[in-house]
């Protein structure tokens, strides 16, 4: 019975530093890497946009490996329009504690963003049919959700709405204020409903600026 044990602790001690490992190498990549927006990109921003990315680590790499898509990309959150903050915006977006100190929907300054994007990963796009009379709708529907600290989706459950995970924030804004559903009929049991592709979809998105061309 004991040589088992031994061999599921050897196993476990070695996935945990690797684990470790890979997450301290691409901590010391990010604070190595100068990355972000030029000061032409950010004049094309506008509220209610969403930006995507390729974030750091063994979670984000793992998330763009399985889906596996045009675009490598493991998170979404929407540009709030913000007159006190650095580069004019910020950033409501849905995140686990396991990554950040708050768990489920915050705000998080542009330049964080930028901070914890891998390099030519980011793409901005603007949902179609939101025009400049509506387009403050979005953010004020995701602040609803930011007032309310929603938390992490830890189960990616698309039937339950009362915790999110990061694409089903901006999913859910869409349908209750334009009642559009940009993911369609979807099985729950598929990984559909977890894929970015929707968020550059001809038919809902025009890509405002895109890093991975």
């Amino acid at each position: 019975m004991r040589k088992p044990l031994i061999v599921l602790a050897i196993f476990v001690a070695v996935f945990l530093l690797h684990f470790f490992t890979y997450n301290l190498r691409s901590e010391v990549t990010r604070d190595l890497e100068v990355y972000g927006l030029s000061l032409q990109e950010i004049s094309l921003l506008k509220d209610g946009d969403l930006i995507l990315r390729h974030g750091y680590g063994l979670v984000s790499d793992g998330i763009v490996q399985t889906l596996n898509e045009k675009y490598h990309v493991s998170h979404v959150g929407i540009l709030v329009q913000c007159d006190t903050c650095e580069y004019g915006f910020k950033v409501i977006h849905c995140v686990s504690q396991s990554l950040y100190p708050v768990d489920g929907v915050q705000d998080q300054s542009l330049s964080q963003f930028f901070w914890d994007s891998q390099k030519n990963s980011i793409i901005v796009v603007r949902f179609k049919l939101a025009n400049d009379s509506t387009r403050h709708l979005i953010t004020k529907k995701a602040k609803e959700y930011l007032d309310r600290h929603v938390p992490f989706d830890h189960e990616f459950n698309i039937l339950d709405t009362n915790s999110l995970y990061c694409s089903e924030l901006p999913w859910l804004v869409f349908k209750h204020v334009f009642h559009v559903d940009i993911f369609g009929d979807i099985n729950p049991k598929s990984l559909d409903h977890l894929k970015f592709s929707h968020f550059w979809d001809p038919r809902f998105f025009d890509v405002i600026i895109n890093h991975q061309k």
